[in-house]
């Protein structure tokens, strides 16, 4: 037992030793460092955090600049920079990166840490494959204080519809579906009563949007409700 542990031991110190060599690593504080001044960029990369709810910024929230492999299996800490969100929810990286590690398949990532009572937006993660992408000029991560909403759908009228379908959003030009029934020889392939039990953001207007098609026309509504957290949120469809 005690010789299959140190082979075990062993094989990790190996490897992480050979991929530490792959970088340059700091010893002051073991951040990567470009050391190839034909291969060395200066990144510059900015972003903004903000809680929408309450439309105000958010400090003192870490990010962390490092290089990824998606094909590695095991990587070392790869970290380039971690920097902190200032009184007005703004970070920056002025950063110098080597970019043979893209031809090598490596990608930068820039990502905070996940909150579990807050959804953000777009995702808690960007992932850059050009360092001259516009978008690392103005990377933005949008929180909303999470809670959940249960939907209802009841089936009260007697028309025949070829498809229906419920979809909630906190955000224009994006959205969830949560159901959609389809008519199938005279038969619906889902419950005509049914509930769904969703995630949405707090404090600000979750739109729900019904559609449904009887002969191939097609019927929409939206209504809105502000869902509140810690406590029971339901919106009910008549259909």
């Amino acid at each position: 037992m005690k010789q299959g542990r140190s082979v075990k031991l062993i094989l990790i110190l190996f490897i992480c030793s050979s991929c530490n060599a792959l970088f340059d690593i700091s010893d002051e504080n073991k951040f990567v460092k470009c050391t190839k001044p034909n291969s060395c960029f200066e990144i510059k990369i900015e972003g903004s955090i903000i809680d929408k709810a309450k439309n105000d910024s958010i400090k003192n929230i870490p990010i962390t600049l490092n290089w990824v492999n998606p094909t590695s299996s095991f990587s070392a800490d790869n970290t380039i920079d971690i920097q902190y969100s200032n009184n007005s929810g703004n970070f920056s990286f002025l950063s110098s990166i080597d970019t043979s590690f893209f031809s090598k398949g490596y990608y930068l990532n820039v990502s905070i840490p996940i909150k579990n009572d807050y959804i953000v937006f777009p995702r808690n993660t960007f992932s850059i494959y050009n360092p001259t992408d516009s978008i690392i000029k103005n990377l933005k991560y949008e929180f909303y204080p999470k809670t959940r909403l249960l939907i209802q759908i009841i089936r009260q009228m007697d028309d025949v519809f070829e498809t229906f379908s419920v979809s909630h959003t906190f955000r224009k030009n994006f959205g969830y579906v949560d159901k959609t029934i389809h008519r199938n020889f005279n038969q619906y392939d889902s419950p005509v009563n049914d509930s769904y039990n969703v995630e949405t953001a707090a404090n600000i207007k979750t739109y729900i949007t019904w559609v449904k098609t009887i002969n191939s026309v097609r019927y929409e509504k939206t209504d809105s409700i502000i869902c509140k957290q810690n406590t029971q949120n339901i919106y009910k469809i008549k259909y």
